[in-house]
């Protein structure tokens, strides 16, 4: 049997397993997340393009990207279970179609144990599923690189190549922050290779234009409500800051919840051994595909070189804005470069199973094998300690929004304080602040004088946030109506 049959027939038990894995990564989303609120950042993004409800105030940092996501099943139902599964699907077909391509360069079985290694990380199952931009960037970013690796290589049509452009533009929609260093690393990569530098223009031109049409109606907003790029860029990174930078340990502590660290107190969060086993392995794997790449790039299939230290190139990129430069930590910042290790990562394990001649290796395959389950069920572990907070969290949001009904809020109505969003989602109420700064909604005392004429209008607090000055006279509902550690006021 000649060389191209067996990678053929490679190739296409490859993809099997790949469809497989994408199947089974949508089933686990919609049976373990599907049920779970919509959390404070889905609230704002998903109240954008829902007919039923008011658009919640909308910040600086974010992008309309996942708003657009959800439009089509915005736009029939406002179920958050509904929103949820279409969620899920996507998710799953875009594992498939973002590892598929990785398949061109090398059809075996380590591409489905990449996207087997990322689907498995409960930060991706939890994700997956929601109204969040960080799984969709991390599958655009696999695709992207994929794509122009093999547009490079010739190992694929024109279209590849700006289908690939337009996975940048997806991300750039998502969250424009996250795809200038893929960008950065795509050009470094093209222009360090010999045969490729004389190409850069044309490889790295799809990546250039959809990260120019991407970030359009980012930097267009900017200049009609924040009176100019600069002004939104200071706003944007004003929010966001914390002051510190040096935080990779806050990244490891943040693994196993919560799910956002800000601020990550070094003595008071743990960080988990589970943690620490699956970076240092994780680590050491990169190291040995590379390893084993570089040894065999006389010998081995043309681009299998290349895909190695492309894939681990740019997910070390990726890391290093999440580990150096933000001061804070959230598991879910890490996805995109865990999706692009996850491949060197795979083809060090297949290497593993495999051996130079392709043959499985019954001992190191067992261990692998054994290696996953155990890593799986760690990860299910922490998913489902997870999921209990987070809808032990949420409910106490739909609790609120319960008793303001019992009280009279319901829509057309206006909730205040920090806390009001999430309320106001589940209440089908609006949610606004008073403006403070260059960008925000126009909402002045005056608005809320008004508003109280024609509307229901409370303030929602939690802990020791502060009763505002205009809340005199509001009437306070009773702590026994309400979730321990919350208070409303209602405007008479």
């Amino acid at each position: 049997m000649s060389r191209s049959a067996v990678w053929g027939r490679a190739g296409v038990s490859a993809r099997v397993w790949l469809a497989g894995v994408a199947a089974l990564f949508g089933v686990v989303q919609v049976a373990l997340v599907a049920d779970v609120p919509l959390g404070w950042d889905e609230s704002i993004y998903a109240s954008q393009t829902d007919p039923r409800r008011p658009a919640l105030v909308f910040s600086a940092p974010r992008a309309r990207g996942m708003s657009w996501l959800a439009a089509p099943i915005q736009a029939v139902t406002g179920s958050p279970e509904a929103l949820r599964i279409y969620l899920a699907v996507l998710a799953s077909l875009g594992l498939y179609a973002a590892y598929a391509v990785w398949l061109r360069v090398r059809p075996d079985g380590s591409v489905p144990l990449a996207a087997l290694g990322l689907s498995t990380l409960w930060v991706t199952v939890f994700y997956g599923p929601t109204t969040m931009p960080n799984v969709a960037i991390a599958l655009a970013c696999v695709f992207a690189t994929g794509a122009l690796l093999c547009h490079a290589l010739g190992l694929a049509p024109a279209w590849l190549a700006w289908a690939g452009g337009g996975a940048v533009g997806l991300a750039t929609l998502v969250r424009p922050g996250d795809v200038a260093p893929l960008v950065g690393a795509l050009g470094v990569a093209v222009l360090a290779h010999p045969q490729w530098r004389r190409r850069a223009v044309r490889l790295l031109a799809p990546a250039a234009v959809g990260a120019a049409a991407g970030a359009l109606p980012w930097l267009v907003e900017a200049q009609l409500r924040y009176g100019g790029i600069p002004a939104r860029v200071y706003r944007a990174l004003s929010t966001q800051g914390t002051g510190e930078r040096f935080v990779p340990d806050y990244q490891l502590r943040a693994l196993d919840g919560p799910i956002l660290c800000r601020p990550c107190v070094r003595a008071e969060q743990p960080i988990p051994a589970f943690g620490v086993v699956l970076w240092v392995v994780g680590g050491a794997l990169v190291v040995a595909a590379v390893w084993f790449a570089l040894r065999a790039r006389h010998t081995a299939r043309p681009g299998v070189t290349e895909a190695t230290l492309m894939s681990a190139w740019v997910g070390g990129v990726l890391a290093f804005p999440y580990l150096f430069l933000v001061g804070y930590a959230a598991p879910r910042f890490m996805l995109p470069a865990y999706a692009l290790l996850a491949l060197p990562v795979g083809q060090a394990l297949h290497r593993l199973c495999t051996g130079r001649s392709g043959r499985v290796r019954v001992v190191p395959a067992a261990v692998v094998a054994i290696a996953l389950l155990a890593h799986s069920l760690v990860q299910y572990r922490v998913l489902e300690d997870v999921l209990a907070a987070q809808t032990a969290s949420r409910v106490r949001w739909v609790a609120v929004a319960d008793a303001l009904a019992g009280r009279g809020v319901a829509p057309p109505c206006t909730l205040l304080g920090p806390s009001s969003p999430t309320v106001a989602y589940v209440a089908g109420c609006d949610a606004v602040t008073i403006k403070r700064h260059a960008g925000d909604e126009a909402y002045s005392l005056a608005d809320l004088r008004a508003a109280v004429e024609r509307e229901q209008v409370a303030v929602v607090l939690r802990g020791s946030e502060p009763r505002p000055d205009y809340t005199r006279g509001w009437a306070q509902v009773p702590a026994r109506e309400l979730p321990r550690g919350y208070r409303v006021l209602i405007a008479p």
